[in-house]
């Protein structure tokens, strides 16, 4: 008996990515069958119930443009109930031993000494609204900063600037160019205020499997891909064993979509499969003796640009493959953060920033109890080092209170093949690759200036843009086959559309912008 299947599209990896990927083919009438390796969707974008707490994969329940961003308008778009709920500050700030709450821009003003205010207003100002020179597009941010305004003065402010790197994109300020910076920065400012998912991350998932079950999706669990399937360089399928009772299928299908990474989905490509102990193996290997991956082993068009320089007349910069972090997750007797948005943490040996998502969604964590999640930037191969420091940070911040009143629930790392992003910021490789019919979405994808599930999101638009403007290989136009693609995209416009008015960013002046008001006058 012929052990196959015949369907439209195939999805490898049920992470956000995927599960969007497959919600918006099946929008369009395709047969898609989602596979994936875990007993559980949602990749690093899901939660696990622990002591009644929702412990998240890898977000921290956090979506970073809020209720006005790309994923909730992709989300509106595939009908997906769900709820953002904006946080109803810039941030507050952790120096010094105090904490500095600030509801707006301006709100930074009240730890920064006139002259670093000064230098604040000169940067924002050269960010905001001052052409970059290409000449200083590659430069790292660090380096940029030195160009502009004198480091040794301003302490504070250079803290800030890394702080918020290291939480938002999980890089030093040297390991990220200045033009990304700058495109990101103001994405953020247009977009809107970060928000907390009402229900986790975990609800949103289970959301999504929800949607894709009622369009006729089908998600596979526990199935493992062995092999992606190609011939005269056009894909036709994959070879996939079930893990549960070792039996094998090939689907086929003339489009597949990879939210694996590129490193994962070349190996499948030549009839092989990552594991996280291999690339940690090799990230110590290489840790040691100094070398680079071999760029020989990515096939054209899904080798990630990864490791390498960023020229620019004054410097280059660094991109580390990965980007990788550390998250604990603490369960408090007493809440810690005064507001629903994140403390961004200026004198701390590792910790970057902390969010209480309790403080939106008390469902989050048992009655009475608080949840607060800490993220900070793996420095160092030395795990346990890492993890004391985080420790030494939280009893620094919170003082007694932390050994009175919390209790550390977990401490994860996030590298190898479960990174905080599969390529980091501004190293991103393209969705199409080299083998007609398939794609790549997720964390590796993510468009210049759009940061995690932002990023996820936006790699699916642009993802569907590339189908829709690729011919069906073999297929001259005129023909019945080719006309019905053409009519299946016919008035659906442009996936990736402009971002809002920079005049939005006005508003973040003197509060956050967003729905957060909303549920204060309630």
């Amino acid at each position: 008996m012929d052990n196959s299947k015949q369907i439209d599209a195939i999805v490898i990896g049920a992470g956000l990515g995927g599960l969007l990927s497959a919600a918006q083919l099946l929008k369009l009438g395709k047969h898609v069958v989602v596979l994936e390796r875990l007993p559980h969707s949602g990749g690093r974008f899901t939660a696990k119930n622990f002591r009644g707490v929702q412990i998240s994969t890898g977000a921290v329940h956090m979506v970073p443009f809020g209720s006005s961003g790309v994923l909730s308008q992709m989300l509106s778009r595939l009908h997906v109930p769900h709820h953002f709920f904006d946080a109803d500050v810039f941030g507050s700030f952790h120096v010094h031993g105090r904490q500095y709450c600030a509801r707006g821009l301006l709100g930074v003003f009240k730890f920064l000494s006139l002259y670093q205010a000064y230098c604040f207003l000169r940067i924002g100002y050269l960010m905001l609204f001052h052409h970059l020179p290409e000449h200083e597009q590659g430069l790292p941010f660090d380096r940029w900063l030195e160009r502009h305004i004198p480091i040794e003065r301003n302490p504070r402010l250079i803290a800030f600037f890394q702080s918020i790197s290291r939480f938002a994109l999980s890089l030093e300020l040297s390991q990220v160019s200045t033009a990304e910076v700058i495109r990101t920065t103001k994405n953020m400012l247009r977009y809107g205020a970060p928000a907390i998912v009402q229900g986790g991350c975990g609800k949103l998932t289970k959301q999504l499997e929800e949607t894709i079950n009622s369009l006729g999706g089908e998600i596979w669990l526990a199935c493992e891909v062995l092999q992606i399937l190609y011939e005269n360089e056009q894909v036709t399928g994959v070879r996939v064993r079930n893990k549960t009772n070792g039996e094998e299928i090939v689907l086929v299908a003339p489009l597949v979509v990879s939210d694996i990474g590129p490193r994962g989905t070349s190996a499948l490509l030549r009839n092989q499969r990552i594991t996280q102990a291999d690339v940690l193996s090799k990230i110590h290997t290489q840790a040691n003796d100094g070398t680079e991956s071999p760029k020989g082993a990515y096939p054209k068009g899904t080798y990630p640009k990864g490791t390498r320089r960023q020229q620019s007349e004054q410097g280059s910069v660094e991109i580390e493959t990965e980007a990788i972090g550390l998250k604990v997750h603490v369960l408090s007797d007493i809440s810690l953060i005064p507001h629903k948005g994140i403390m961004y943490c200026l004198d701390t040996e590792r910790i970057a920033g902390i969010v209480q998502p309790t403080n939106s969604d008390p469902s989050l964590a048992p009655a009475g109890k608080h949840l607060l999640i800490s993220h900070q930037v793996i420095q160092s191969n030395r795990i346990e080092e890492e993890r004391a420091l985080a420790l030494a940070d939280l009893r620094m911040l919170f003082g007694e209170a932390f050994d009175t009143h919390c209790h550390v629930l977990t401490m994860g790392t996030y590298r190898g093949e479960w990174p905080v992003n599969r390529l980091a910021q501004g190293a991103d490789t393209s969705t199409q690759t080299s083998t007609r019919g398939l794609y790549l979405v997720g964390d590796a994808v993510k468009p210049s200036g759009y940061l995690m599930v932002e990023g996820v999101a936006q790699s699916v638009n642009c993802f569907l843009d590339k189908l829709s403007q690729t011919p069906i290989e073999g297929i001259p136009k005129g023909h019945t086959a080719a006309d019905q693609h053409q009519k299946m995209w016919q008035g659906k416009g442009r996936n990736v559309a402009m971002p809002p008015s920079g005049l939005n960013a006005i508003r973040w002046l003197w509060k956050a912008p967003g729905n957060s008001g909303n549920f204060e006058k309630r």
